[in-house]
């Protein structure tokens, strides 16, 4: 008798551990599966309503620290990557451009004599006198304006955070298409077409003395960029120009028998370049450059690049069918194949990606 009551106990005391155990179980799948949940939700900072904007064909768009900032011809929003609008002005813009830094970003349309600054602090209106040129922000927030300037064939005003202006040079050699700033806000560098080519001049902002100078006849460049504290880049149609502080050619990439298609200058420490085989037509590689101009990725792809972004050591590719996130060296990191109606990406520095549709934005979080 009293062997089978410890028969009935052990069976007894068997089916509660297993009860036990089975529970510990479906409590353990329970977190894993939440985790996974959350984890899953948490790649959308936004949650299910995304970031909305107001709808304008013109839009341009900017990332920056506190969130997407968006001008239009009606005016700029700032919204936070949850969503929320953290400031709105109106504004009009014949041809609406964009560009930022740190926890500010610009916009103004090409050919106006004002720019407007889109920050959580609101909206504000400086005035430039002469008609913008370009507008350029290092990753500290100052804000390098090239416009026309009577009496000469333009001037790079310099602006600090506060938007006084800290610095001015006055071009009366060549017509002025853009400027420069280090991120270090040391350094400036403007970029003028003369009536041979291109030049490149080179300034400290306690100074106006020229630091240094660079030439190219017969080639028209179009973009100029810090890449590194003390390395310049230049794009043409034909090459990537890299340049010390001094404004001394250290290489030159050249786009052998090949086109420019797309291309990104906010790397850190590399340029991006989408090439094509012709003018018209699909890119057929894409390359990325260090500082010194040495090729650090390759590789050939085939389809449409929509668009292309870096930032930090990350470029983000859009292609018909996906989304591609690659490392500096063109490895592939991430990939995403949902990017149905997705027409813009933005690369951010943590490695995730603002993919922008016509309506709306999600941010993609690896």
């Amino acid at each position: 008798m009293e062997k089978l009551v410890t028969e009935k106990r052990k069976r007894r005391g068997f089916a509660i551990r297993f009860i036990l155990v089975l529970l510990v179980i479906i409590i353990a799948l329970g977190s894993v599966l939440f985790a996974l949940y959350r984890k899953d939700s948490e790649k959308n900072d936004a949650g299910s309503k995304g970031i909305r904007f107001d709808v304008y064909s013109d839009n341009k768009f900017v990332w920056i620290n506190s969130g997407l900032a968006v001008a239009s011809g009606a005016g700029t929003q700032l919204l936070s990557a949850k969503g929320d609008m953290l400031s709105s002005s109106s504004a009009m813009m014949q041809k609406p451009a964009i560009t930022g830094g740190g926890d500010m970003a610009v916009a103004w349309s090409i050919g106006s004599k004002n720019f407007y600054t889109v920050s959580k602090s609101g909206a504000k209106t400086v005035e430039t006198g002469g008609a913008v040129t370009n507008i350029s922000m290092n990753s500290e927030g100052l804000i390098a304006v090239a416009a026309e300037e009577s009496g000469y064939k333009g001037a790079v005003s310099v602006y600090n955070k506060k938007l006084k202006p800290i610095y001015k040079w006055y071009s009366g050699e060549g017509y002025l298409i853009d400027a420069a700033l280090s991120d270090t806000g040391e350094k400036m560098a403007a970029l003028t077409m003369t009536g041979s080519g291109s030049k490149v001049s080179t300034f400290t902002l306690n100074s106006t003395e020229q630091k240094g100078s660079y030439s190219s006849e017969d080639e028209v460049f179009f973009d100029i960029e810090y890449i590194s504290p003390s390395r310049i880049c230049l794009l043409s149609e034909k090459s990537a120009v890299f340049l010390n502080d001094k404004a001394e050619a250290v290489s030159n990439y050249n786009f052998t028998n090949g086109f420019l298609k797309d291309y990104s200058l906010d790397g850190s420490g590399f340029a991006v370049l989408a090439i094509g085989k012709y003018k018209t037509g699909e890119a057929a590689a894409i390359v990325t450059l260090s500082a010194d101009g040495k090729v650090v990725g390759n590789i050939n792809i085939s389809g449409d690049v929509l668009s292309l972004s870096a930032r930090g050591k990350y470029v983000a590719v859009l292609y018909n069918d996906r989304l591609v996130i690659y490392n500096s060296n063109m490895t592939e990191y991430k990939s995403v194949n949902d990017v149905a109606n997705i027409k813009q990406v933005l690369m951010r520095d943590d490695g995730s990606v603002v993919m922008i549709s016509n309506s709306g934005a999600l941010i993609y979080r690896p």
